[in-house]
């Protein structure tokens, strides 16, 4: 299955349906509907950025914004359904370990290091997507604004949010059922000049369970 693993040593391995994905790289692959996508924080205080697009038409394409709109939050918990720009659900949260994520934040990006911490050069959720989606033909411009899995950005009563160390534990899961066939990809957080991951990104599993796959 194309984009599932990388050339380079340091980047996502793959034996059968399980994906390794080192801190600060990303991986992609296709999950068709039925099927089961697990996420597994390995060490701990890990964000799993989360982008999807219809199989089938790549002019749709999981958004958060339509996802705030359906369900009212701005955030996402167990039961909800994350909805495509055509108002078209695309997955179901089934397990959700850590019980906080994050729909309001962009992805981080190189402009972001340049201009917040002056440092060229750094891996960036944002590159990790357009390195791992490249094969399916889509282009760094076409990205949308990620579901920030296992992210600690609370909410506060002034309505501003915040930026904290996560709260995830060592294996902690998240689990999406699919509903329509995607090409997904997750990158493995790279930020280490904030609290975003705990000042130390680290690996992420992802297994993709074929159908009538139990959650154990």
């Amino acid at each position: 299955m194309r984009g599932e693993s990388a050339a380079e040593a340091s980047g996502p391995t793959q034996e059968g349906r399980e994906i390794l994905v080192p801190g600060g790289h990303g991986t992609a692959f296709v999950a068709l509907a039925g099927q089961l996508v697990e996420i597994v924080d390995v060490e701990g205080q890990q964000v799993a950025d989360f982008v999807a697009f219809a199989e089938r038409n790549r002019t749709e394409w999981l958004s958060t914004t339509h996802t705030r709109s359906a369900i009212l939050r701005l955030t996402v918990q167990v039961g909800d359904r994350l909805e495509s720009n055509w108002r078209r659900p695309m997955f179901e949260i089934l397990r959700d370990d850590v019980g906080r994520n994050d729909i309001i934040t962009s992805m981080c990006d190189d402009r972001r290091y340049l201009l917040d911490y002056k440092v060229e050069g750094h891996r960036s959720c944002r590159t990790n997507f357009a390195e791992v989606l490249e094969p399916w033909g889509i282009a760094e411009w076409q990205i949308p604004d990620p579901f920030n899995f296992f992210q600690n950005a609370p909410i506060h009563p002034d309505r501003t949010f915040g930026n904290e160390i996560p709260t995830g534990r060592p294996g902690d899961r998240l689990v999406l059922r699919t509903l329509m066939d995607a090409i997904v990809s997750v990158s493995a957080c790279p930020q280490d000049l904030n609290p975003c991951n705990g000042f130390h990104p680290s690996p992420l599993v992802i297994r993709i369970i074929d159908p009538p796959g139990e959650i154990p």
